[in-house]
C-alpha cells in the first residue's frame, strides 16, 4: 500500500496530494508539499500527527500561513493545517480559542463581549496558535500578556501548561521548534465599553494601516535587534526597493519583503539572504528571523 492510501485509509482526514501551497501562503510563492490536509477535530489531528510518526514522515502545523516561507521544492512531508478548528468560547471567566481561530475572531468575540486587552493585535493575520507559538504582537503589547493558559497535544496526550511555563520571550516561547502542537490558549481579559473597545481596535488598526505596506507579504521578515529595529537599520543601509526577481524590499517599511508577478520563493530568500550580509557588513549586527523556512533551500 503506497503512503497516499496508507494515509486516507488510516486517518479520517482528507489528505490532499502535490498540493500547491502559494495557495495556502501569503507570500503566495513556493512549491508543493507531498501531502496536505486540514484536520477538523483534535481527533483527527492526533490521528495525522500518530501516523506521521509512525511512519517516519516529516510533518509541519500550519495556520493562516501569514509567517512562512515555503521552497520552491515544496516539503517532502505532510501540511497540517489548523484553519477548521477555530471555535471560540467561555471556560468559566475567561476566553478558550482553539489553535485554528484567527486573531481576528478572538478580538471580535471579545468586543462583542465587552472584554478588553487585545485590541493591539488587531490586523495581525495570524492564528492562535501560530501567534503563541511566536509570541506574537505589535507596539508595545504581545498575545502572552493576556494568556492564563495553554492546551497543546503531545504524544497522543492533551498537555496543559500555565503562563509561567511557556517561556514567553521577545517572539518566542517554549513551543518555537517544537514538535509538540498547539490546540488552544486561554485568556483573561478586563471588562470595558464596547464603544472603548472599538475605538482602540480602530486606533491600533489604521496606526498599522499606516506604516505596513499592502501587498503580499509575510509581515516582519526580522526580529528587532533591540534597541534598535530592522526596519530602520535596512533603512540606514539604503535597502529599501532593492529587489530580485519578483522580490522587493517595501518602500514604505524596510522590515517587510513583497512579493509581485512571478516571484518565486528563492527570490524572497536571496534577498533576505543579501538583506542579513549587508547589515551584518555595515553595523555589525547579525539580523535574525521571525519568517520560517519550510523545506530545503
Amino acid at each position: 500500500m503506497d503512503l497516499l492510501s496508507a494515509l486516507s485509509n488510516n486517518t479520517h482526514a482528507k489528505i490532499l496530494y502535490d498540493e500547491p501551497m502559494r495557495k495556502h501562503t501569503s507570500y503566495g510563492v513556493g512549491g508543493n508539499a507531498r501531502f496536505y490536509t486540514e484536520v477538523d477535530s483534535l481527533y483527527t489531528l492526533n490521528e495525522v500527527v500518530t501516523f506521521a510518526k509512525e511512519n517516519r514522515l516529516p510533518y509541519k502545523i500550519l495556520g493562516n500561513g501569514t509567517n512562512v516561507l515555503v521552497s520552491d521544492n515544496g516539503y517532502n512531508g505532510i501540511i497540517i493545517c489548523t484553519i477548521k478548528l477555530s471555535d471560540v468560547f467561555f471556560v468559566r471567566d475567561e476566553i478558550h480559542a482553539m489553535a485554528g481561530a484567527s486573531l481576528y475572531k478572538l478580538i471580535k468575540f471579545a468586543r462583542e463581549h465587552r472584554l478588553s486587552g487585545l485590541e493591539s493585535l488587531s490586523g495581525i493575520p495570524a492564528t492562535v496558535g501560530g501567534a503563541v507559538v511566536m509570541n506574537a504582537g505589535a507596539f508595545g503589547h504581545n498575545i502572552s500578556d493576556k494568556i492564563t493558559t495553554v492546551e497543546t497535544l503531545s504524544n497522543g496526550k492533551i498537555k496543559k501548561y500555565y503562563k509561567d511555563e511557556c517561556n514567553f520571550n521577545y517572539r518566542g516561547s517554549r513551543f518555537l521548534g517544537k514538535k509538540e502542537v498547539i490546540i488552544s490558549a486561554n485568556f483573561k481579559l478586563k471588562e470595558s465599553d464596547r464603544e472603548i473597545i472599538t475605538a482602540g481596535i480602530k486606533s491600533f488598526s489604521d496606526l498599522r494601516n499606516s506604516i505596513q505596506p499592502s501587498g503580499r507579504s509575510c509581515g516582519s521578515v526580522f526580529k528587532n535587534p533591540r534597541p534598535e529595529t530592522a526596519g530602520r537599520l535596512i533603512d540606514k543601509a539604503g535597502l529599501k526597493g532593492l529587489t530580485i526577481g519578483g522580490a522587493s524590499v517595501s518602500e514604505r517599511h524596510g522590515n517587510f519583503i513583497t512579493t509581485a508577478g512571478r516571484a518565486t520563493a528563492t527570490d524572497v530568500y536571496e534577498l533576505v539572504q543579501y538583506i542579513k550580509k549587508k547589515i551584518k557588513d555595515e553595523f555589525g549586527i547579525e539580523l535574525k528571523e521571525e519568517v520560517e523556512f519550510v523545506g530545503e533551500f
